[in-house]
């Protein structure tokens, strides 16, 4: 293997690894968020008319 695909391979590692990251953060962070968003009740007015 000579040096000029050894360095392309590395590339093409180094782009994935970077995606994957990227891909588990973001899945990660979307499942945290969310799932805050709907464990608060939100504050109502109520108005009754008689």
């Amino acid at each position: 293997m000579n040096h000029l695909l050894a360095t392309y391979i590395d590339l093409i590692q180094s782009i994935g690894f970077i995606f994957l990251l990227f891909l588990v953060a973001f899945i990660s962070r979307k499942l945290f968020l969310d799932n805050k968003k709907d464990n608060y009740i939100e504050a109502v007015k109520i108005k009754v008319d008689e």
